[in-house]
C-alpha cells in the first residue's frame, strides 16, 4: 500500500485557540498548555464490515472497508483549509 504524506495543520482562531489533529510531529506543548478534545472517532461496524468515521457530534461522515483509507480521509478533511471546524464543546466546568 502506498501512503501519501499529508501536512500537519493547525487552525488558529482570532482569540488564540487552535484546532487540528493531534500528532507527535508538532510538539504542541511548546506553544502552551494543552486542552485536548476528540474531534472524530474511527470505528469498525461489524454489521456492514466497514470502518466508519464519526465527527464529535456522533454523526457518521465517511465509511470505507479499509481503516487506513478512513484515517487518510480524516486527516485530509480536518487538515483542509476549506473545512470549517466548529468549536468542540468543552465538557469541563
Amino acid at each position: 500500500m502506498t501512503t501519501t504524506d499529508i501536512p500537519e495543520v493547525l487552525h488558529f482562531n482570532p482569540d488564540g485557540t487552535g484546532a487540528g489533529l493531534y500528532t507527535e510531529v508538532i510538539d504542541l506543548k511548546e506553544i502552551g498548555v494543552l486542552d485536548v478534545n476528540r474531534a472524530s472517532n474511527v470505528e469498525f461496524n461489524a454489521d456492514t464490515q466497514q470502518w466508519e468515521v464519526f465527527d464529535f457530534t456522533g454523526c457518521r461522515v465517511f465509511t470505507d472497508p479499509a481503516r487506513e483509507t478512513c484515517l487518510l480521509w480524516e486527516r485530509r478533511f480536518f487538515n483542509s483549509p476549506e473545512t470549517s471546524i466548529p468549536a468542540i464543546p468543552n465538557p469541563k466546568p
